[in-house]
C-alpha cells in the first residue's frame, strides 16, 4: 500500500512539473497559435492600449503553409 502511494505521488509530482513554466505565461505550458494571436491583437488596436509582452510566449505556426491564413484581416 505504501509503495502504491509512493509511486502515485512520484507520478503526480512528475506530471505537475510538465505543466509549469514552459515560458509562455499561459500556465499550462502550451504554445500559443501565432495566427490566432495576431488576429486577436489586430482586433484590439486601441490608441491607449499597453504593449503586449511576447518575449516569454512560445508560438506554434500552424498556418505556415496556409496562404489564406490572413486573408480575412485585409
Amino acid at each position: 500500500m505504501i509503495l502504491r502511494i509512493g509511486i502515485t505521488l512520484v507520478a503526480v509530482l512528475s506530471l505537475a512539473g510538465c505543466f509549469g513554466g514552459s515560458g509562455n505565461g499561459q500556465g499550462l505550458g502550451l504554445p500559443v497559435d501565432f495566427t490566432t494571436f495576431v488576429k486577436g491583437e489586430i482586433n484590439q488596436t486601441d490608441n491607449d492600449r499597453n504593449a503586449v509582452a511576447i518575449n516569454n510566449l512560445e508560438f506554434s505556426f500552424n498556418d505556415k503553409d496556409n496562404e489564406q491564413a490572413y486573408d480575412d484581416l485585409f
